[in-house]
């Protein structure tokens, strides 16, 4: 109990010595007032994002032996849920919607789960080759930051995820529409004003 809450301390010590040490680098490295990028998400938000979607497929696979043998994939970004995959009944899909509601933190879900027979693995397969034409397409897009786009893709479709203007959504769609083999692109992006 003593050497953890030694531990502790030292820690905390560590933690405010390279905070202060940030503050003058930033200082010294920055000429006038440190700027914002709100199009990029904070480590905070980042760690908090994997949480969070830990959590959610956790209690989903959880719930029922149902669910357990579904096909369900979470993914979040800036706390906001999207659910893809494959469930047996509409009950299924209801039943995700509520669990992964329930997590600290979360936002809004967007349940985008197939009444269907789980994929096979050549429908997976073909859906991560098409996960790497879509991002390989993106990073060379103009006017598009590839680092601030989350795509996923489950059967044929790509969910677009991620912090963008108006503009910069167009954009990614229109890059995303030159790779063949699409069946439907879904923006689950999250608006932030141009200035």
């Amino acid at each position: 109990m003593n050497i953890f809450h030694h531990s502790t301390k030292a820690l905390l010590i560590c933690s405010l010595l390279l905070l202060a040490n940030c503050t003058t680098y930033m200082a010294a490295t920055n000429d006038g007032a440190v700027s914002e990028d709100y199009g990029q998400r904070t480590m905070g938000t980042i760690v908090e994002d994997n949480t969070i979607e830990s959590k959610a497929q956790i209690n989903i696979n959880r719930h029922s032996p149902t669910l357990n043998n579904a096909n369900i994939n979470v993914f979040s970004f800036n706390r906001i849920i999207l659910i893809t995959g494959q469930v047996p009944d509409l009950k299924s899909k209801q039943n995700a919607s509520i669990i992964a509601e329930k997590v600290r933190h979360v936002r809004s879900v967007h349940n985008e789960l197939e009444i269907m027979p789980s994929n096979s693995f050549f429908s997976s397969s073909k859906d991560s080759f098409l996960k790497t034409k879509v991002a390989s397409n993106l990073i060379g897009a103009k006017g598009v930051d590839s680092s601030r786009i989350e795509v996923i893709v489950e059967n044929g479709k790509v969910y677009l995820m991620g912090l963008v203007t108006q503009e910069e959504a167009s954009r990614t769609v229109e890059s995303v529409k030159e790779v063949s083999g699409i069946k439907a692109i879904i923006k689950v992006f999250e608006y932030i004003s141009n200035g």
